[in-house]
């Protein structure tokens, strides 16, 4: 059991690196690892570090909000900060990196829902749904898309994570990071150029979404990297005339 810091601040004692705001993804020397919001971390170290005051353990996490930052507390216990994947304003996300020993506590601690690393596939029925071609999808929309980017021999990319870099955009970058975590439905090369493909349902109705979707379109524009976006239910009932429509655009 780690010892405890002092009472009027969380400082806890174990070893930080910093890798330059790379992605920090994996710890080779611990076979697991999941992922879990801030409000469960807490949690967590509360008893890892038997620290009762949950407002100092969460100023000091608020400081360490930046790509890289990873935390050894001890030889079988790992931290790493993640991402902010749902947007500005929303939950930060970490890596919790554990062997067997750490296991059991864990599982006893962390929300049964974060017991591993979340998939787009929760169960048998929806991988039977959502897998096409050992690729996976969020919704048959997107296979009915894939699908008809596939009959025409396009080379293109589904479901693509990746992180874009926000310097220099002082309206589309608020926060003053270096860069932020985005993911496309379809990134489509043709012609000797890319484009992405967007397949936009109802909740991208919403005013957060759509702020959050101008910005992100922004960032791309500026890399010259064009975003189309199409209704859901267009790509559900007419995806061979969404594809086709996509593909004009490029000339």
């Amino acid at each position: 059991m780690v010892q405890s810091p002092t009472r009027t601040s969380f400082n806890p004692k174990g070893t930080v690196h910093n890798y330059d705001n790379s992605i920090v993804s994996v710890a080779p020397q611990l076979p697991s690892y999941v992922e879990i919001r801030t409000d469960s971390l807490i949690t967590y170290l509360s008893e890892v570090y038997r620290f009762t005051d949950r407002n100092l353990i969460q100023k000091w996490l608020d400081a360490r909000h930046q790509t890289g930052f990873y935390f050894e507390i001890t030889e079988h216990l790992h931290l790493g900060y993640a991402d902010q994947r749902d947007g500005a304003g929303s939950k930060h996300w970490w890596c919790l990196y554990y062997d067997t020993i750490e296991k059991k506590r864990i599982l006893d601690l962390v929300n049964v829902q974060e017991h591993s690393v979340k998939t787009k596939l929760e169960n048998k029925a929806n991988k039977d749904k959502f897998l096409w071609n050992t690729l996976i999808f969020r919704s048959e929309t997107e296979i009915r898309i894939a699908k008809a980017l596939s009959s025409l021999d396009l080379t293109f990319f589904a479901n693509v994570n990746g992180f874009t870099n926000l310097k220099g955009l002082p309206i589309s970058n608020e926060d003053n990071k270096q860069r932020e975590k985005v993911e496309v439905d379809f990134l489509v090369f043709h012609n000797k150029k890319c484009m992405i493909l967007e397949v936009d349902g109802q909740h991208h109705n919403n005013t957060f979404n759509r702020k959050w979707d101008y910005k992100r379109d922004r960032v791309f524009l500026k890399q010259g990297i064009t975003t189309i976006r199409f209704p859901a239910e267009q790509c559900y009932q007419n995806a061979t005339l969404v594809v086709k429509e996509f593909l004009e655009l490029f000339n």
